[in-house]
């Protein structure tokens, strides 16, 4: 074969790979389907399970920037806190190490058995089935990928006897400097050490890079990550920067770490990690997969060690975003579901926080005179509340799952349809406002600003009655007393005295939406009468 021939394949090995590793990640986390974030929220709280949950995700992604992200999504909707955050991440790194050592097996005879399978699968339109499409098209990407690393190793040892290759290997050896460069610049560009790792593998095979030099391309790799997720973080604030300064300092300890018993090794003799490597296996490929793993185990054994200092380090560094401060609850804390009527307590006075906090859903729609100079944004309010409602629901299962021999449970029962009525209705505020402010002020219909001071004074009443505000609950319920057809013809009217067609849109979405939120205000009218003290 040709130079040109050996390039091509090479060029075709690494797109094949690259393909293949993009449809195997994106079908997998199909396959799990449902709203992931809630499943894993549902258990994250057992033994070892954060461990499990970052192994996992680091095999099927490939990617710890990825897991970073969704284990920031999960700390700030209270699913998880920072300390347990810590050891998802680590494993995160443990579980990328999968695939490292699926490509040091010689398995092209299964690679071309599951291509044919799975084409097959294709010709009878398996993948046009919703139940079968996401396996189907996971094992095909599985079977592109391994096929590409084959059509790679095949076409590098046809590039072994070319004298440039040669040299390069020679200058590759010639110090230390260059392979650790070489990893880190490649592993900043792919953002991931693993596939770096795997890159590297036919080159070990075919005695094209030396072990040595192998080894320092992973450690050079571990850093570059690191600082990729770094890189990363530099347009995050708040949790999901500490969490990457977190996962990018580990990175860089372990690696220094590992490049200082490395020199030792050499200028000593005591055996340490080569000579773990060679005790492990006598395979080339098999001792850069083991390598990697124990890079990932010692990255595991660092952030046990550091933890205190890493999450210090992270808090110092990146203080909590303004979202976060407004997502975190103002009464619950964890160590109060041990103690259910204080629990309890809690949850009533979080929940009338969130109702006194409903008027300021509106903000955006009252006159600019009106406005309060503190005013938040619609969308930051809302998922502020939503979150802090959220975590309040965690925190009630919690309070049940902690306590089984509970004799007053049909309380906590009643305090989760309560907070089974405010989620809808902070959602039901959240459209009402997004829905007037898709159409220009100039452009609402006059009755629109009617219907928002109308709501908004409705809110406030609701809010004093959160308070304890007397005679306000007995207000609230002559509010939101049933209209429908009194709304009904307010629609019709409205719509046939109104040309614009956004209007038309506003003021009958609007007219349905102030609808929904009072029939919601009236279920939670005798939970904040109830818990109303004067």
């Amino acid at each position: 074969m040709n130079s040109t021939g050996v390039g091509l394949g090479v060029w075709a090995g690494l797109g094949l790979f690259f393909v293949g590793l993009r449809m195997l990640t994106a079908h997998l986390r199909q396959l799990g389907g449902g709203n992931l974030q809630t499943l894993l929220a549902s258990w994250l709280g057992r033994p070892l399970a954060p461990q499990l949950v970052g192994l996992t995700f680091g095999a099927l992604t490939q990617s710890t920037s990825a897991v970073t992200l969704m284990t920031s999504g999960l700390v700030l909707a209270g699913a998880l806190v920072r300390e347990r955050a810590l050891p998802m991440l680590a494993w995160a790194n443990v579980g990328t190490s999968a695939l490292v050592r699926l490509t040091t097996i010689n398995s092209q005879a299964l690679v071309l058995g599951l291509l044919g399978a799975t084409g097959l699968d294709f010709f009878l339109g398996f993948e046009q089935s919703e139940k079968y499409r996401h396996a189907l098209m996971t094992l095909w990407g599985l079977g592109l990928l391994l096929f590409g690393l084959t059509l790679l190793k095949h076409s590098v040892a046809a590039l072994g006897p070319e004298p440039w290759m040669r040299a390069f290997v020679e200058f590759s050896g010639a110090g230390v400097a260059i392979a650790l460069l070489a990893g880190f610049v490649m592993a900043v560009a792919m953002q991931s050490s693993s596939i770096v790792t795997v890159l590297a593998l036919p080159l070990v095979v075919e005695r094209l890079l030396g072990l040595d030099q192998a080894l320092l391309l992973i450690y050079g790799a571990s850093v570059g990550s690191g600082c990729a997720v770094f890189l990363l973080a530099s347009g995050m604030e708040g949790v999901s920067r500490q969490l990457s300064l977190c996962l990018a300092a580990l990175r860089a300890i372990t690696a220094l770490a590992l490049l200082g018993a490395f020199f030792f090794e050499k200028t000593t003799g005591v055996p340490l990690v080569l000579a773990l490597r060679e005790a492990l296996s006598r395979a080339p490929a098999t001792q850069c997969a083991m390598a990697y793993l124990l890079v990932q185990l010692l990255l595991v054994l660092t952030s046990q060690i550091c933890a205190g200092w890493l999450l210090g380090y992270a808090r110092r560094s990146a203080p909590p975003s303004a979202l976060e401060r407004l997502m975190k609850p103002h009464f619950i804390f964890d160590d109060a579901a041990a103690d259910p009527p204080t629990a309890l307590a809690l949850v009533v006075l979080e929940q009338q926080r969130l109702v006194k906090l409903l008027p300021d859903f509106l903000e955006d729609l009252l006159p600019p005179d009106e406005r309060s100079p503190t005013a938040i944004p619609i969308a930051l309010r809302a998922a502020a509340s939503i979150a802090i409602a959220t975590e309040m629901d965690y925190f009630l299962r919690a309070t049940l799952q902690q306590n089984p021999g509970l004799t007053d449970a049909e309380e906590f029962f009643v305090a989760r349809a309560q907070l089974d009525t405010l989620r809808p209705l902070q959602s039901a505020l959240q459209q009402f406002v997004a829905e007037l402010l898709l159409v220009p002020s100039a452009e609402r219909p006059v009755f629109t600003g009617h219907l928002v001071a109308g709501l908004h004074a409705i809110l406030m009443v609701a809010a004093d009655t959160a308070a304890g505000e007397p005679d306000a609950a007995q207000t609230l319920h002559l509010l939101t007393h049933e209209r429908s057809a009194l709304l009904e013809r307010v629609r019709h009217d409205l719509l046939d005295n109104v040309t614009n067609v956004a209007g038309r849109e506003s003021a009958l979405s609007a007219t349905l939406t102030f609808e929904r939120i009072s029939w919601l205000l009236r279920r939670l009218m005798p939970a904040a009468s109830a818990s109303a003290v004067p």
